[in-house]
Order: structure tokens, then C-alpha cells, then sequence
């Protein structure tokens, strides 16, 4: 008998309704989730609260983080460090930045176009198209490595090309890594921080914070034009 796929809208609906049943805490919770993560102290407390379940606390947030990006993701990496240190925060951040991207990039091959229309805004749908068109595995090997571009969007724009979803996989754990080293890390030694170094990565925050609202759009598109050359 021949092998018949689905209808497409029958996998969007049970898609949607498995990302509905992952996401639905978060959903609900979103506000008290945001207000735990404005201040450090108490989200370390309440995740050490956790005990065993702490790391899965971690993991949890940081694949809703990318299914749905309620709260940046560096956020949970930098708390993850200041709770667990640098070496096993870093590995329960990998951990879910690996499984999140992952389940994006399975919904997208799965589901098709229109739920990830759901999930990422057209527009910069439309600007991670056309950068990625008649490219490869390397295109998406960059985006993930280098930081300020939308590589949560990216994951799963790469579902939805023919490229294998092993190999993608594999460049979304090793490609990610340096940024979710960066997050753990500040987490993990901001106590010994002294002030200078608070006072001096607090402007470069805040100064980074004002180019992106200003010129985040045209800073990505011109980092994702340069990518799909060299790619």
C-alpha cells in the first residue's frame, strides 16, 4: 500500500494542539514567570525550591523561551548559572536550548508553513527567507553561532527546508554553545563581579538595548545579507 501523509490541516491541528498542551503553564503563567525573572533573587530561590526538579525547571522554561519567547532566553541561561554554576548550568541550558530547537524544527518539518506562520512574525519570516533561500547547512551553522541574530526564528525556518533533520540538530548543539556559555557564566560569577564591571556591562546592556530597538531590524538583515554571501 502506498504511503499517504496526512492532510496538511489535520498535522497543523494536532500540532498546534501538542504545542497547546507543552505550552499551556507558560501560557497561562506568562506574567508571573516575566515578574520572577525581574528579580534574580527570588527566581534562584524559587528553582533551588524545586530540589530535584530544578534542572527540569530550567529546561522547561528554556524550550518554552524558544517555542513561544515569553522571556529572552539569555535570562534563563544567566539564572540557570547564578543557581546551578557555570558548568552544570551551562549543561541544563544546552540541554533545553538543544530540545527546544529541535521540537521547532520537527513541528515546522511536521506541521509545514502555516504553523510556523503562527509562530514567527511575517516579517521576519520574510527577511530569514529570503536570506536562507538556496542556502545550506552552513547558513544555519552562523546564524545559530553568531549572537543578535534570530536563531530561535531560524530553528524553525530550517524545519521547513529538505535539509536533514539530524545533521540540523547536530549545528543547533554545537552552534549554540558559545552563547549559552556567555549567559551561564555572567550568572555564575555575577556575586564576584566587583561594581566597576557591574557599572560597565550595565551601559553596554543599555546601550545595546537602544541600537536593537532602533536598528535591530536593519542590523540583522545586513548580518543575514553577509551570511547568505559567504555561505
Amino acid at each position: 500500500m502506498a504511503n499517504r501523509r496526512w492532510p496538511l490541516w489535520v498535522r497543523v491541528t494536532i500540532a498546534a494542539l501538542i504545542l497547546g498542551i507543552l505550552l499551556a503553564p507558560v501560557i497561562v503563567w506568562r506574567e508571573q514567570i516575566v515578574g520572577i525573572f525581574e528579580q534574580r533573587e527570588r527566581a534562584a530561590a524559587i528553582i533551588r525550591g524545586g530540589g530535584a526538579w530544578g534542572p527540569l525547571m530550567i529546561i522547561g522554561l528554556t524550550v518554552a523561551q524558544i517555542m513561544i519567547a515569553p522571556i529572552p532566553g539569555q535570562v534563563v541561561n544567566f539564572v540557570a548559572g547564578y543557581v546551578f554554576g557555570f558548568w552544570l548550568g551551562a549543561l541544563w541550558s544546552w540541554l533545553g536550548t538543544v530540545l527546544g530547537s529541535s521540537l521547532a524544527m520537527m513541528l515546522a518539518r511536521w506541521a509545514g508553513r502555516p504553523l510556523v506562520k503562527r509562530l514567527v512574525s511575517p516579517g521576519l519570516l520574510g527577511r530569514l527567507d529570503r536570506a536562507a533561500t538556496g542556502r545550506g547547512l552552513w547558513f544555519f551553522f552562523l546564524v545559530f553561532l553568531l549572537p543578535g541574530l534570530p536563531d530561535d526564528a531560524a530553528c524553525f525556518l530550517a524545519g521547513l527546508t529538505p535539509l536533514p533533520l539530524p545533521v540540523l540538530i547536530a549545528i543547533v548543539a554545537v552552534g549554540r554553545i558559545p552563547g549559552v556559555a556567555a549567559a551561564t557564566w555572567a550568572g555564575a560569577y555575577a556575586e564576584r563581579m566587583p561594581w566597576q564591571g557591574w557599572f560597565v556591562m550595565g551601559g553596554l546592556v543599555i546601550a545595546a538595548a537602544l541600537v536593537a530597538r532602533r536598528y535591530g531590524v536593519r542590523i540583522q538583515d545586513a548580518l543575514l545579507r553577509w551570511l547568505a554571501r559567504r555561505s
